[in-house]
């Protein structure tokens, strides 16, 4: 069975990029969970938001899970409980996998497993599109060129149209683009970080200033970015435990997603192995962390276990988390 589930996995992942257009891909069955719980010591002028922005982590969640009452405040030496288990969507082994639902980004170098990084994404009447494009070209304190329907709104909203915006604080692009070959879409870093981490865009995909900058320089022109929209996402690990992850429907797709999941179950003969009375829940709190569902494991057998599946070339190190290593610098009025 583990060698059925690691062959099939290779196959998704290794399939020709012409498959797609002959044939819909099947749903994926992931294979890397990382993270899990950890605690944090809340520094100065630290807010909420940010700190779970910084771990790829949803703030209304943490306030839950630390019965944090509104206004959502914390102070400084508040001990936080982070649950950071997450599934790697290992669709690439060098580029940027963009997951819409998640607001995330994942890196991946050389067949390694960086780290991820928050998101603000298109809103869902501007949405961001998904498909396989690459970085078209790069450029330090951009001057905006205000695309003809942004304007039309301006126009429409009773605001000054204007057709460029010189690099400066009023420049929505901030410091940093990374144009993609997906039509007016680019990577960017933003003068209104307080909307990373939601769906308000044109489009465009903005990240933190700081964390932006720290991934800029390792990022070169032609890089691969696939954009995903898998509000669902489930892993069977190589211990043979099954992990579902689930995230908000942002664009609204009307998605059945207690079907997705029993339709992952059957393809990949989980069925009998998943702890049903677990997965509603999740299905209902959406809440982005990866939760065990496993009810009997997949028996894994030392003589038959294969290894990773290599998601780039043959005898490259294998995708792999390298932790939220801290970032460059901290804003404290970024909210």
């Amino acid at each position: 069975m583990i060698r059925l589930l690691w062959l099939t996995l290779t196959m998704i992942i290794l399939a020709p990029s012409g498959y797609a257009a002959t044939a819909p891909a099947p749903p994926p069955l992931y294979v890397e969970v990382l993270g899990g719980e950890e605690e944090l010591v809340v520094p100065p002028k630290a807010t909420l938001n940010r700190l779970a922005l910084e771990r790829g982590v949803k703030w209304t969640m943490v306030a839950r899970e630390n019965n944090i009452p509104k206004p959502y405040k914390i102070k400084a030496g508040m001990v936080l409980k982070f649950n950071t288990a997450h599934i790697v969507p290992m669709e690439l082994g060098h580029g940027f996998v963009i997951n819409l639902p998640e607001l995330l980004l994942y890196y991946f170098k050389d067949g390694v497993y960086q780290r991820r990084y928050a998101l603000a994404v298109g809103k869902p009447s501007w949405q961001t599109p998904t498909g396989n494009y690459h970085i078209r070209n790069k450029a330090v304190n951009p001057t905006w060129t205000v695309p003809e329907s942004i304007q039309e709104e301006m126009f429409n909203a009773g605001r000054e149209v204007v057709e460029k915006v010189p690099p400066g604080p009023k420049n929505p692009l901030g410091k940093f683009w990374m144009g993609t070959s997906a039509p007016g879409v680019g990577i960017h870093a933003t003068n209104r970080p307080w909307s990373v981490g939601y769906f308000v865009s044109h489009g465009c995909i903005r990240m933190l200033p700081d964390e932006i900058e720290q991934l800029f320089p390792q990022v070169e022109v032609g890089l691969p970015v696939k954009i995903i929209y898998r509000p669902v996402k489930m892993a069977v690990t190589p211990q043979g435990r099954i992990y579902l992850e689930t995230h908000p429907d942002i664009y609204s797709k009307k998605l059945d997603y207690s079907q997705q999941v029993q339709e992952l179950a059957q393809k990949y003969q989980l069925t009998d192995h998943i702890d049903w009375e677990k997965v509603p829940p999740i299905l209902k709190i959406k809440d982005g962390v990866a939760r065990d569902i496993t009810l009997k494991p997949i028996p894994p057998k030392p003589d038959t276990i294969p290894p990773k599946p290599d998601t780039q070339t043959a005898g490259a190190e294998q995708p792999r988390e390298m932790g939220l290593f801290p970032l460059q610098e901290r804003d404290p009025k970024i909210e």
